[in-house]
């Protein structure tokens, strides 16, 4: 009962603006103060995407001719106005995810966000389509991508180091152009950036692999002699 009753949220609300340079509360934590936390929790999200995909890799499924009913499954797989949709809202879709990204310091989104809106749009893509489309257009290796965005967020951190700061310290500053006026730069925009590949990545490695286990194009794990 004597107990004070501050919490550690008032030293994040005092201190979100001045010391993290965003207003969004939320994000200054999981990108400023609490960035080692973060870059732990996207570590293991690569670690648990490329666990999925190795398990993917030994899974045997093949697709019936038909449903329970006995009817065979329809010739028009990939229906021509989904496509056609799905193609217009691709754009539209990344567009959005950028701007989710570039906001999310100071206002609700962020790299988490953003990296989900990517994904949504391409498994989009898969299912408008089908995985031999996409595999001839959209030419990404999600195991790397994991490893640059876990990469990148760790090299924003010993950049700190650098300047003589601790490990993911972020900085930031406000700019002025003439056509775009006052706007705001931080390094942990950098992190953000990491967190969004990694999250495209992991998301994409273990959705875009599960759909392709009846296909040709299903992923296989090489036999060792």
């Amino acid at each position: 009962m004597t107990r004070p009753l501050d919490t550690i949220s008032t030293f994040f609300t005092e201190n979100s603006k001045t010391g993290g340079g965003g207003t969004n509360i939320v994000n200054v934590i999981l990108v400023d103060f609490r960035g080692f936390d973060t870059l732990g929790e996207i570590t293991v999200l690569g670690i648990a995407a490329l666990g999925i995909y190795k398990l993917i890799a030994r899974m045997r499924l093949y697709m019936p001719s038909s449903d329970d009913n006995g009817l065979a499954w329809s010739e028009d797989r990939h229906p021509i106005l989904l496509a056609v949709i799905s193609q217009s809202l691709l754009p539209l879709a990344l567009l959005v995810s950028a701007y989710i990204f570039l906001r999310g310091h100071n206002m609700p989104g962020g790299g988490f966000i953003a990296g989900l809106i990517t994904s949504v749009a391409i498994i989009q893509q898969y299912v408008a389509h089908g995985v031999e489309w996409i595999k001839t257009r959209i030419k990404l290796d999600y195991q790397i991508m994991i490893g640059s965005g876990i990469g990148i967020a760790t090299l924003s951190g010993l950049g700190s180091w650098v300047f003589g700061h601790t490990f993911l310290s972020s900085w930031f500053d406000y700019f002025y152009l003439p056509v775009i006026g006052k706007f705001e730069l931080a390094s942990a925009m950098v992190f953000d950036l990491g967190v969004y590949l990694t999250v495209v990545g992991a998301t994409m490695l273990i959705l875009a692999n599960l759909g392709q286990l009846t296909t040709s194009e299903r992923p296989i794990q090489k036999e060792h002699d």
